[in-house]
C-alpha cells in the first residue's frame, strides 16, 4: 500500500471529521519502516495529503494558520474526512457472545465491529487464560495481519473502556526499543536526535578521560522516540545501570521541541527521571549559523520553545521566529569536543550547570 492508501485506510476507522494529520504520518510510517528516516518523508506526506485531496478523501486546510512552513514542503495540521452519503447498512445479525464481551449483545455493533470481535469472543471462549504476548503477535494469530491491531488503542470500544487490550486480546504493546549503548557506569542517559549528532558524542565520550563519568547514551527521534521510552526500563533493569539523570537533545526547530516536549510526558509514564534539556549543547548549537525555513506560527513557536530554561527559550524563540532553524549536524565533532572541557566533570557540562570542578584524583580512577 501507499502511504495514500495508508492514511485513508486509517480514515475509514476515524469517527470524527477533524483529524490531525501527525496521526495520519504515523500510519504511513507504520507501513514503511524506512519512512521515519527517510530525507525525502517530508516530500512523501505532501504528496500524499494532496492526493488525499484529489480523489475527494479529504479537504485541507485553505489558510496559512492550518499549515506547518517550519520546513519545505508545507504540511498540514489537519484534514477533514469527507464523507459519501451512504444507505443504511443492515444491522449485522445477534451472535453469542462470551460473558466478558457480554455488552456487545447490548450495543448496537457495526459490521466492523462484530469483525474485530468476532475472533476475540473465540480467543475468550477457548483460551481465556492463554499468555499474554505482544500485540502484534495477536493481531497476526487472529486475524492473519500483524498490523491489524496497530490502532487499536484509539478504536471506540478500547477508549469508551468497554474491550481491553491486556484483559479480552491478551496482548500487550511492544514498541520498537530505543537504541542505547553503555558507554560507562555514571548514572545518567543522554538521547541524542540525528544519528551524525549520536556518533560525534559517541567518540568524544568514549574518549573521555575521566570514563566513570560517562553513562548510556542513546539514539531516537520522533514518534520513534515517543513509543520507545516505555522500552528503557526493561533495559535498565537487565544491565543493573539505572539512571539518575535524563536528557535529551534534538534540533533546535519546531519538530524537534515539540517532540521533546512529548518524550518529557511520555518518561513519566514509563517510570523513568524527569526529562532535562541537554543544555550546555543547545548553547553550543546557538552559536552555530543556522539554515532558513518558512517562519512558524509565532504561538506555536513559544510553546515548543517553552521547554527550554528562559534564557536559551528566548533565543529559540527570536530564531525561528526569525525564519531560521539550527539542525544538529551545525555542531560537528570537533566543535563538540571543544565545548566540553576534559579537566571539569561532564555532566554538569552537559546540563548547562556553571563550571564545576573535578575532584582531584578522579580523572585517573
Amino acid at each position: 500500500m501507499t502511504p495514500a492508501q495508508r492514511m485513508a485506510a486509517l480514515l475509514q476507522t476515524q469517527t470524527r471529521l477533524r483529524i490531525r494529520f501527525a496521526i495520519l504520518a504515523r500510519a504511513a510510517d507504520d507501513g514503511d519502516s524506512s519512512l521515519p528516516t527517510s530525507p525525502r518523508r517530508r516530500r512523501i506526506l505532501a504528496d500524499a495529503a494532496q492526493e488525499l485531496k484529489d480523489n475527494g478523501t479529504v479537504r485541507l486546510p485553505a489558510g496559512d494558520q492550518g499549515w506547518d512552513h517550519s520546513a519545505h514542503p508545507p504540511l498540514p495540521h489537519w484534514v477533514e474526512r469527507l464523507t459519501p452519503r451512504r444507505t443504511p447498512a443492515a444491522r449485522p445479525a445477534p451472535r453469542a457472545w462470551t460473558q466478558p464481551l457480554a455488552f456487545a449483545a447490548r450495543l448496537p455493533m457495526s459490521h466492523a465491529d462484530q469483525n474485530l470481535l468476532a475472533p476475540i469472543n473465540l480467543l475468550q471462549r477457548d483460551r481465556p487464560d492463554t499468555e499474554p504476548v505482544p500485540l502484534a503477535e495477536r493481531s497476526y494469530e487472529l486475524y492473519g495481519d500483524e498490523k491489524h491491531l496497530a490502532r487499536i488503542s484509539t478504536h471506540h470500544l478500547v477508549t469508551a473502556g468497554l474491550l481491553s487490550v491486556p484483559g479480552h486480546l491478551r496482548a500487550f504493546p511492544a514498541p520498537a526499543p530505543l537504541a542505547m549503548f553503555e558507554l560507562g557506569p555514571a548514572p545518567w542517559m543522554l538521547i541524542v536526535e540525528n544519528s551524525a549528532a549520536f556518533t560525534s558524542l559517541r567518540r568524544v565520550l568514549n574518549a573521555w578521560p575521566a570514563p566513570q563519568e560517562v553513562g548510556w547514551l542513546a539514539y531516537g527521534g520522533g514518534d520513534q522516540l515517543i513509543s520507545s521510552l516505555a522500552t528503557c526500563q526493561e533495559t535498565l533493569a537487565e544491565r543493573h545501570h539505572p539512571v539518575t539523570d535524563l536528557m535529551l537533545y534534538t534540533d533546535l526547530d519546531i519538530d524537534g521541541l515539540e517532540c521533546a516536549q512529548l518524550a518529557a510526558e511520555r518518561v513519566q509514564a514509563a517510570g523513568l527521571p524527569p526529562l532535562k534539556p541537554a543544555v550546555g549543547l543547545y548553547r553550543a548549537l546557538l552559536g552555530r549559523s543556522p539554515r532558513t525555513v518558512p517562519t512558524g506560527d509565532a504561538d506555536r513557536i513559544r510553546a515548543a520553545a517553552s521547554w527550554l530554561p528562559a534564557p536559551d527559550a528566548d533565543c529559540a524563540v527570536q530564531l525561528l521566529l526569525s525564519g531560521k532553524v539550527l539542525r544538529q549536524e551545525a555542531l560537528p565533532l570537533p566543535e563538540v569536543r571543544a565545548m566540553l572541557d576534559p579537566d571539569g566533570p561532564l555532566l554538569p557540562q552537559l546540563l548547562g550547570h556553571p563550571a564545576a570542578v573535578r575532584p582531584t584524583g578522579k580523572a585517573d580512577a
